[in-house]
């Protein structure tokens, strides 16, 4: 398992949001470009980054910030928010982007998602959904800052993603975005268990190093980072220690 670090970026400013609220924002005094470069020197393999104005109303003021950071790391970058055409992941990808997350369009138009994962391929696209669990267990998928309900479970969606060549899927559990309040290991295993070939990034909850080691025991292929990082409780040193070589 590899530690992801991830900059989530409001109006070019490094930001973190609680439970994707937008009223519930947390403003760092750093540099995107100067954070990002950071990261890389202490061995990030990959860089996550989220473009909040994008995924709130679909225009690209952060894009000039997220062609800089990729410009100025010798580290490939995957980057999401307000992907709503293909033109949209075109566009990211020669920004400089190696890899492109969609979430909301994967809740609701499955099946455009699945015809850009023919014509790109795998290594291009990664699923970011956004889950919930109801009250009878199921994991549902959340679109449209999580205000709409998908129209099937998270496992029948993986499935039928999975059918047309999707690898990379990152998934957040909502009850814990931000919150600090530790991975949710349960979700992770259920997903593995059952599509044991997807190559999963957990994101949501991560506090302490302890966090890490957990979410590695089940499997995950990566394991997104940001507040813990940004507010010192997890050493930057671990960015290094969970990013091998090989």
């Amino acid at each position: 398992m590899i530690l992801i670090p991830a900059i989530d970026l409001r109006n070019g400013a490094v930001v973190r949001l609680s439970q994707g609220d937008y009223e519930r924002e947390t403003r760092y005094a750093t540099d995107a470009v100067e954070l990002a470069q950071r990261y890389a020197s202490a061995g990030a393999r990959w860089i996550h980054i989220v473009d909040l104005d994008g995924a709130r109303s679909g225009n690209e003021e952060n894009l000039d910030s997220i062609a800089k950071i990729c410009r100025a790391v010798d580290v490939p970058v995957q980057t999401g928010g307000g992907v709503r055409c293909l033109e949209d992941v075109e566009l990211r990808l020669e920004r400089g982007a190696q890899r492109v997350v969609i979430g909301s369009l994967c809740v609701r138009q499955p099946d455009v998602v699945c015809a850009w994962l023919e014509t790109l391929g795998g290594d291009a696209i990664v699923a970011g959904l956004d889950v919930a669990r109801t009250l009878d267990g199921q994991w549902i998928p959340k679109a449209a800052g999580w205000t709409e309900d998908g129209d099937v479970d998270l496992f029948s969606l993986i499935q039928r993603l999975g059918d047309a060549g999707l690898k990379h899927l990152l998934c957040t559990d909502i009850e814990r975005d931000g919150m600090l309040s530790g991975p949710s290991l349960g979700l992770y295993r259920a997903i593995l268990e059952r599509f044991s070939g997807i190559h999963l990034q957990a994101s949501g909850g991560i506090a302490k190093a302890g966090d890490l080691r957990k979410v590695a025991e089940t499997g995950a292929a990566g394991c997104i980072v940001g507040r813990a990082l940004l507010e010192g409780r997890i050493d930057f040193d671990e960015i290094g220690r969970w990013s091998p070589s090989d």
